[in-house]
């Protein structure tokens, strides 16, 4: 672990995703009745062969009507189920070669000639497609707490080949039409999401009261320091050894993150009774500080002598003592939301992607900067390339999305259920950056579904569980789902 992160002694949370078997079996002739415990299988079975008769029928009627894009969509739908259909290939151009296999044809995409019987044409589609849809849509209303996500995953599909329209299909996978385009939510939220985060930092930080000066209790004069000043306002206290202008600073990132958290995290959001934050200017002064708080026992001043910060552990003390007042500043941010984490929704370093998600996506809005991290020796990296990348992560001008980008263009992004499990200590650089991204997505993108996950996970229910309850989505689910967001969302 870096010498100049911050640790947590906590202990391991495994996950234990649920994997569950695939999909298989024949399905009942076409015809039958759709029994009451019929599957997916079954009625897709029943409903598939007549659904690529009336969508051929369908590419005819539109070769009539000179309807030539909306003839080509009939064709490809057709080889979403029947990918050797030699009809539609040809229909669509495509070129048989040696191999066995078909050559796209490289001619421009087809237009409607006929903007008369469009209209029609699209009445037309809904028909072709609606017994099969209305067959499947049943199947998810009737048993949607029975159906595995990766069989709802198939489903949606296979009715969105049919009707790629179909508006029903498209709320149920939180897709909107954006510009013309179905997207997914959290990409047509995401540039509004993130400029009323913007907004309400300012307007929060404009409506700020000064904190006044207050007297320092008999402990803070015990401690043997040259404080500057105590500065209290709204159930902050900070207390320092540095300029009064920093103190100033730091009681109002206080504040503000707290509004922030409140807003998008959970209304419940509130710090301890007490709670004071201690600025010191450099080690020394943390020395004379752990020896002289009557709260630090002696095992505690061994493990916090090689901290830039530390939590005193009973006292609802938090300190920071870097030689630098960024760093400071950045770790007092960082600790204030642990803090409001644990209030909140009794989320612990144990669950590393919430506690660093969060802690990093807010401090990086109210701070302008990543310098405090738990890390440990990236997986890919050697230990010098390692260091270098952290470096450049502590940048205030580096975007951790785009980072996260790179990465995943390079393949070396972690998926996500794979950090999922994991305590701070053992997350890598490269985990601490899909950390990041998994609650910008969820913050920007889809509001009101973090401050759920984090409910249910500071009751003791598994990543997975609060996945699915809240977002209809299994672990690598999400992850697809993330990876999109990061190439859809990049400038």
């Amino acid at each position: 672990m870096d010498s100049t992160a911050m640790r947590v002694r906590s202990g391991v949370v495994v996950l234990c995703l649920l994997v569950a078997s695939g999909v298989g079996g024949v399905g009942q002739a076409a015809g039958q009745q759709q029994d009451e415990n019929e599957g997916y299988e079954a009625i897709r079975a029943r409903e598939l062969p007549g659904l690529l008769v009336r969508l051929a029928e369908h590419a005819e009627w539109c070769k009539k009507k000179k309807l030539w894009l909306q003839r080509a969509l009939a064709y490809e739908a057709i080889l979403g189920f029947a990918p050797e259909d030699e009809v539609a290939h040809r229909g669509l151009g495509h070129k048989k070669v040696r191999d066995g296999s078909w050559a796209a044809s490289k001619k421009a995409r087809p237009i409607d000639r006929s903007k008369t019987d469009l209209a029609e044409a699209l009445l037309r589609r809904v028909e072709v497609s609606g017994p099969f849809v209305d067959a499947l849509q049943g199947l998810l209303e009737e048993h949607a707490q029975e159906l595995l996500p990766q069989v709802r995953v198939r489903v949606f599909a296979d009715i969105l080949s049919a009707d790629p329209d179909h508006a029903w299909t498209r709320r149920e996978r939180y897709e909107v039409k954006h510009e013309g385009q179905w997207v997914m939510l959290e990409i047509a939220n995401t540039a509004t999401g993130r400029a009323e985060m913007v907004a309400l930092e300012e307007t929060t930080r404009e409506e700020l009261e000064p904190a006044p000066s207050v007297d320092f209790t008999t402990l803070e004069e015990s401690l043997g320091l040259s404080l500057t000043a105590a500065l209290a306002k709204g159930g902050v206290r900070v207390v320092g050894t540095v300029e009064e202008s920093e103190l100033k600073e730091c009681v109002d990132h206080l504040r503000v993150v707290r509004t922030l958290f409140r807003e998008h995290i959970g209304k419940r959001g509130t710090y301890s009774d007490d709670f004071t934050y201690f600025l010191l200017k450099n080690p020394s002064e943390q020395a004379v500080f752990l020896a002289n708080h009557p709260k630090v026992t002696d095992a505690d001043r061994s493990f916090f002598q090689g901290l830039e910060s530390a939590t005193i552990t009973g006292a609802r003390h938090f300190g920071s003592w870097s030689d630098e007042a960024e760093r400071r500043l950045d770790s007092s941010c960082r600790q204030a939301i642990s803090n409001l984490l644990y209030h909140g929704h009794k989320i612990t370093a144990e669950e590393g992607w919430a506690f660093e998600g969060v802690g990093l996506y807010f401090t990086h809005v109210v701070v302008g900067s990543h310098l405090t991290w738990f890390v440990s020796q990236s997986r890919y990296m050697s230990a010098g390339d390692d260091a270098m990348f952290r470096m450049k992560l502590s940048d205030r001008d580096v975007d951790w999305l785009d980072e996260a980008r790179a990465l995943l263009e390079e393949g070396e992004l972690p998926k996500f259920h794979t950090v999922v499990g994991r305590e701070v200590n053992r997350l890598s650089t490269e985990d601490l950056l899909i950390c990041n991204a998994a609650v910008a997505m969820l913050v920007e993108g889809r509001p009101g579904a973090l401050p759920a996950i984090l409910k249910l996970l500071g009751k003791g229910r598994s990543a997975h569980e609060a996945f699915l309850a809240e977002l209809n989505l299994d672990l690598l689910q999400f992850d697809e789902r993330l990876r999109t967001w990061l190439v859809e969302t990049a400038d």
